[in-house]
This record gives C-alpha cells, structure tokens and sequence, in this order.
C-alpha cells in the first residue's frame, strides 16, 4: 500500500508537469464537456507516467490519484484496456444547486441598456455550463471554468473582461459575474460637421450638439464600441435631428463613427429646403482681383424622389474695387453630388450654363461655367477642413486667367 501511496504522489507530479508525446485515447463520462476536456488532459498525463502493473492495479491507482485532483467527483466506472485506452465515469459526490447573476458597469445612457441587450442570456448559458458541476471542482478548475466564461463574453462583450466570484447563498451556490473594461478605451472623438447648404455659424452649434451626444462613448472599450458603430451613428442622427432647425429646414444627418483609440466622427448634414452659404476668397497669382466676398441662397424641392432642383440667387463682391455680379439661376441633382443648372448675369445680361461636382470634407471638388459668349469659369478645389478650401481658378474673362483661390466659409 505504501508503494502505491509513493507511485500515487509520482503520478499527481505527472498532472502537474504535464509531459508531452503521443496522446492516449481517454473517455471521459459524466462531467460536462468543458470539464471532460480538462479531465481528460490530466488523464492522458498521469497515464503517461502509468507503471506497467497490472491492468486493475492500474485501475486501482488511477481510481486513487482521480479522486484526489478532481476533488468533488468519485470514480463510478472505470476501465484500462492499454495505455492508450482509457474509460472513467465520474458522479458528484453531492449534487449543488446553482445561481447566477451579472453585475452591469456604470455606464451612461444609452451604453447601459446595449449592456444589457448584449448580455442578456449569459446567465443562462453559465448555468448550463454548472448543470451537474459540484462546487469543489471550481477550486481545480476555475482557470477553465473562466476560460469558458470569457468565450461566451466575447462575442458579445468584446473588450470588457468578465470577473468570476463564487458564493453560498441559502441552500445553493451563486455564480456573480462582473465586468471591467479591458485595455484600448475610446479616449477621445475626433468629431466633424460639413454641410453644403447651411452656413458655417449653423454648424458649429450642431457640432457642440454632436460633442454632447458622443460624450456617453468615451471610455468604452474600442473593441464594443466598433460592435455599435452602426447604434452610435443611429444615436448622433436622432439627436441632431431633434432641433428646431431640423422642422424648419428639413434637415438631413448622415454620420460616420469609426472606434479607435482617437474615434472619429463625421457628419454631413443638409437641408433639403434651403441652401444658405456666404464665403469669402483671396486670390494670388493674377493682378485682376484681390479678394471677394459671396452669398448663395436658394430654395429646393424635391418633384420626384432622389430629384432635388433649387431655384437660387447669388452675389459676389470684389473688395478690392467694390464692383458686384448678382445671378438668378436654376439647377436640378440627377445624381447624388451632381448639379446641372442655368443662370443669368443680371448686370450683364449674359446667360451662363454650370456644373457643380460637390465633395465632402477632405475631398475635391469642381464647377464649370459656360456662357452665351463661349467664356468659361471653372475652379478645381480641395476641402481641407469645413471651413477651407484651395482652389485652381480658372476666368477666362481676366487678363490672367488661371490663379490660385483660397475660400473660406462663414
């Protein structure tokens, strides 16, 4: 007896050092499965450094060293037919009841109920895994009962790290699952609004309204808030559009959220009634025109769906001399971006033909003016901020036809 004792300790050595080599088959009944597999692994170890007994001493002893590392279970079935073919049945030695809660983070409006959405059914599924299980096996098993845990996190939690703390509670035991976030956190939100129908004033309130909706996101873990990107673009859309501008002039949110680190935020917001820009322009490389100043303002409709045209007035000034051209014109969008229209020099009485292609913010853009009088006017310019752009001029009305305009708007 005091041999196998010896061996016995031998072998508990064994599961611990887990020696490599060809792997036994082991079949391992009772437990749930994702204990079976941690069972079988120490099996497949001990039977390794197995002494060649005979099969039932064998038996005997492995019966002995498994009753002693899988501390709640006892051998109720046991066969060796080789070193390499293995059967074990375990039984809890006493049948445990089972509870399970999750604790929710602090955290703001609306992040706290997508909490609760994304780990709704985790309870559920954690139980599952204890159905059966005696308590004492967490004390040898509890880096695999995590290890379980964190794969149903995952997914639906990524970047929160689940924290596992085990209780008596009355007649059964209670499985308190809590939640912090882990590593990369959003910590700052690179926010952006561009508009080409309303004013630059108009925009800065609706910024100060998009940092005030995105404030509840910073200091959520990146890899959850890349999971929401679609709700936190949804939650800017719906709080831009609760003002009084947006009845006014049927305004129009269509904003972009990407997490990282530094998220950014861009927003493109448009009136689908009105258009209002004033701007003003400086010009180098030509003697003709120093700077400007502009207004457009025009008023849309939208005939068939995605058909808006715009009936629409503008004045440009030059400052340095202080002559002003005024122009009613007319314009029709077949397609996203694209502007075709007409307009008349009032002074002049000339009419002129135009092309608009608009781009967004950190992106180009162009226009093209043709008149009765076979002149053109056309500018090819990059938006690097909502508020600047550089522009390629082109007036073939000029003595120096091509400079260089940088437009800034109010």
């Amino acid at each position: 007896m005091k041999r196998l004792w010896g061996v016995a300790f031998l072998l508990l050595w064994a599961v611990f050092c887990r020696p490599k080599g060809a792997e036994c088959s082991v079949v391992v009944a009772g437990p749930p499965e994702w204990l079976a597999d941690a069972i079988r692994g120490s099996i497949i170890a001990v039977m390794k450094e197995m002494p060649s007994y005979e099969l039932k001493d064998q038996e005997r002893l492995l019966a002995m060293v498994s009753e002693r590392i899988f501390e709640g279970y006892r051998v109720n079935a046991l066969r060796i037919a080789g070193k390499d073919d293995v059967f074990i049945e375990l039984i809890p030695v006493k049948a445990n009841s089972w509870e399970a809660d999750v604790t929710f983070p602090k955290l703001y409006p609306p992040c706290d109920e997508w909490f609760r959405l994304d780990s709704s059914g985790m309870k559920e599924e954690i139980l599952s895994l204890l159905q059966g299980v005696p308590v004492e096996a967490l004390r040898w098993a509890d880096e695999v009962f995590l290890k379980e845990v964190r794969n149903i996190a995952s997914s639906r939690l990524p970047g929160w790290e689940p924290h596992v703390m085990v209780s008596k509670k009355d007649e059964c035991y209670a499985v308190e699952l809590s939640f912090t976030a882990s590593q990369d956190l959003v910590l700052a939100i690179d926010a952006h609004v561009f508009s080409r129908s309303l004013p630059s004033f108009w925009q800065y309130d609706m910024r100060e309204k998009l940092l005030e909706s995105l404030s509840p996101f910073i200091g959520i873990p990146v890899g959850w808030a890349a999971k929401h990107e679609r709700d936190v673009e949804r939650v800017v859309n719906e709080r831009l559009k609760d003002t009084r501008l947006s009845g006014t002039a049927r305004i129009e949110v269509e904003s972009q959220f990407v997490s990282s680190k530094i998220a950014k935020a861009n927003v493109n917001v448009e009136s689908k009634r009105y258009t209002l820009n004033v701007w003003g322009a400086a010009y180098a490389g030509t003697e003709d025109k120093s700077t400007e100043l502009g207004l457009h303002f025009g008023r849309k409709a939208q005939p068939l769906h995605s058909w808006d045209i715009e009936l629409y007035g503008e004045a440009v000034m030059l400052l340095d001399d202080g002559d002003s051209e005024e122009r009613l014109g007319f314009r029709w969008s077949p397609y996203k971006n694209f502007w075709l229209g007409a307009e008349r020099e009032l002074e002049e009485d000339k009419t002129w033909y135009r092309l608009w292609i608009e781009g967004g913010l950190k992106a180009f853009y162009a226009w093209w003016r043709h008149s009765d009088e076979h002149e053109n006017n056309a500018a090819l310019g990059y938006r690097f901020t909502e508020h600047l752009s550089l522009e390629l001029y082109i007036d073939e009305r000029d003595d120096d036809e091509v400079s260089i305009r940088a437009v800034g708007n109010f």
